[in-house]
């Protein structure tokens, strides 16, 4: 939690930007001499202007037939003129300059040739089908201002004005350090305590969309002088050096020491969420921070705060992502003492472009995956009211959000599929699934978050699923149900089943403990229906009121030995290879308002989920029924 003493964003910019300017280190980069194939995403260090016309001669802009205009002033359908070829008129083709004398060119798809002559039966004006000497720029004309990122028409324009090279400013040099022990290469065979290392080739990256050299360094994990080292030899060859963690004040984070050693400290905490635990200084002359581990906290943190210096170096005058209005159906909380940058998923659904916060966990990289923007909460503000209109910073195009669907409920493997096939048929379209509990599914349908939740909700008085659900959460909102699947949901246990549990009943005993789901999941009412008809009072089993929020959770807390069973669906026994038990078949259907149902957005999903291939690709994955898929079985009001 940020404590007050955190100096507010923009304050640390400032007192950074102070501080390296007094050491001579928030300056312009010095130019270079690029060949202009090169130089795309560069920024020109001075103007560029025209050194030749474009085009330099009068050029043809047909292929056709060349006149002078003069000799056509008089013709008419009825008495046209004839030119003698070789003479008065001469076949060109577009590109070739105009020859001395003629005018006006006669399209060929438009002339009549034939035995020598062109027959022309109406006038032609002068300087039809010609461009121009001068005509898309002129010697001496202005082609790119100076600190302008240079684009593919832009390098089109400065060769063609007759230039080889251009001036642009030098890339900024950024070494990117990650700190810190067990982490390791990307690697599928990791150990206990082991962390993949992948911020860095996020950071330099996100560094080089900016216009940045980056290069990320491997883990550094020795000790301190080793690391002093280190980041000695990176000041040497770089213009700014980003450690990356370190920066907490724990017993080995020696970012701060490593800092006050080679320079001077100039900020240390941001009121930043995610990403307070920065510190900012200067050695050698050159800038260097030190961001937090957590992927999502790091991203914030080189947004906000790297982004603006190298900007500054480049002249750039900090261009941002396009915004879009969207409208917040729920309140949105923030901590009044820091700038909250919270991540937002957009759909645009029955009630326009809405959007819904993403968990926010510093350290979950695929809510940034997930993502389709961000919206600021200023420091000072508690939070955005329930139905306000927001403006969402986007993460992805406008366009793609508009072709994206937006699932929120009980996720399933089977939507994984939906979202391959999907994208493969129809290259337009996105699904992005949201995994909440089934209940949670049918309130963002409410609130209009979501096209579509799937959700496996057993009525404990009727014994149907879904359907009574779906009635007393939407009673006003017209909606479809369709069948997806039927699926196993049983008892995920260690590899061999070492206690021997087999029912439910054995969950009860004293020597197993269970992990559980949370309420309005699926999972917790089948649970629920099934011991009460079995007569296992709740609080006869150990980890009961524990609780995770997903079926590979679930698997995860066996896997770890933090339980020895919990209740979960097939699939996710397969993907951490744990023994599986079925007890139950339960109803996983899709709800859909009928606005979406009937909507252009969802027909290439329903065209899916009716071929034979997808429906025998889902009861390959194991633990499925398919019959029935896509039947309506909640019919349209």
């Amino acid at each position: 939690m940020p404590t007050p003493s955190l100096l507010p964003l923009t304050d640390a910019l400032a007192r950074w930007r102070e501080a390296l300017e007094a050491v001579g280190a928030f300056r312009r980069l010095p130019a270079e001499s690029v060949p202009v194939a090169q130089a795309h995403g560069r920024v020109t260090a001075v103007a560029v202007w025209a050194r030749i016309s474009s085009p330099h001669y009068h050029a043809v802009a047909m292929d056709g037939y060349v006149v002078r205009s003069a000799m056509t002033a008089n013709a008419t359908p009825a008495r046209p003129v004839r030119l003698r070829l070789g003479e008065d008129a001469w076949y060109v083709n577009t590109g070739d300059a105009l020859p001395q004398g003629f005018d006006a060119v006669i399209p060929q798809e438009e002339a009549r040739a034939a035995g020598g002559w062109l027959e022309v039966s109406e006038p032609i004006p002068a300087w039809s089908h010609v461009r121009l000497i001068g005509e898309d720029m002129a010697a001496a004309q202005l082609v790119a201002p100076a600190y302008q990122r240079l684009r593919p028409q832009d390098l089109g324009a400065i060769a063609g004005s007759g230039h080889r090279r251009v001036q642009v400013f030098r890339q900024p040099r950024i070494a990117i350090l990650p700190l810190g022990e067990r982490l390791i290469p990307p690697d599928p065979h990791v150990g206990p305590g082991q962390i993949i290392e992948f911020n860095s080739i996020v950071l330099a990256a996100m560094a080089r969309e900016w216009g940045a050299a980056a290069h990320p360094f491997p883990p550094q994990d020795g000790d301190l002088e080793t690391l002093f080292a280190q980041v000695e030899a990176a000041l040497d060859d770089h213009d700014l050096v980003v450690l990356n963690a370190g920066a907490s004040g724990g017993a080995r984070d020696h970012a701060e020491r490593i800092i006050r050693r080679l320079g001077e400290v100039t900020v240390r905490g941001v009121a930043l969420r995610p990403g307070h635990a920065v510190i900012l200084g200067h050695a050698r002359s050159k800038p260097i921070v030190a961001i937090p581990g957590f992927p999502v906290s790091a991203m914030t943190a080189l947004e906000q705060i790297v982004r603006p210096l190298l900007e500054g170096w480049l002249g750039q005058s900090g261009a941002r992502a396009p915004e879009l209005q969207a409208l917040l159906p729920q309140a949105m909380p923030s901590d009044p003492a820091v700038d909250d940058f919270k991540r937002v998923v957009v759909a645009h659904t029955y009630r326009g472009a809405v959007a819904r916060e993403l968990p926010q966990a510093a350290g979950a990289i695929m809510t940034m995956v997930r993502a389709d923007g961000v919206i600021h909460i200023p420091r000072g503000q508690t939070h955005i009211p329930a139905a306000s209109l927001v403006q969402v910073a986007l993460l992805r195009p406008p366009e793609t959000i508009a072709h994206t669907l937006i699932h929120i409920g009980s996720h399933d493997l089977a939507l994984d599929i939906l979202a391959d096939q999907l994208r493969r048929a129809h290259p337009d379209r996105f699904l992005n699934s949201l995994g909440v509990d089934s209940l949670e599914g049918l309130h963002a349908l409410a609130r209009g978050e979501a096209h579509f939740a799937g959700v496996h909700l057993l009525d404990p008085t009727t014994g149907v699923y879904n359907i009574p659900a779906v009635q007393r959460v939407l009673p006003h909102l017209p909606v479809v149900v369709m069948r997806f699947v039927r699926r196993a949901q049983g008892l995920i246990l260690p590899r061999g089943n070492p206690k021997r549990i087999h029912t439910l009943a054995d969950l009860a005993r004293p020597d197993v403990t269970f992990i559980n789901r949370q309420p309005g999941s699926g999972a917790r009412q089948l649970l629920d229906y099934h011991l009460q008809r079995q007569g296992i009072a709740p609080d006869a089993i150990r980890g009961y009121d524990r609780i995770e929020h997903a079926h590979l959770a679930v698997a995860a807390a066996v896997k770890n030995g933090i339980a020895d069973a919990g209740l979960g669906v097939l699939t996710a026994a397969r993907a951490l290879d744990l023994d599986f038990i079925p007890l139950f078949l339960e109803d996983y259907d899709l709800v859909m308002p009928v606005a979406h149902y009937e909507s252009e957005l969802l027909a290439p999903i329903l065209r899916i989920i009716a071929t034979r291939d997808f429906r025998q690709t889902v009861a390959a994955l194991g633990g499925y029924e398919v019959d029935g898929m896509g039947e309506i079985i909640h019919p349209l009001p």
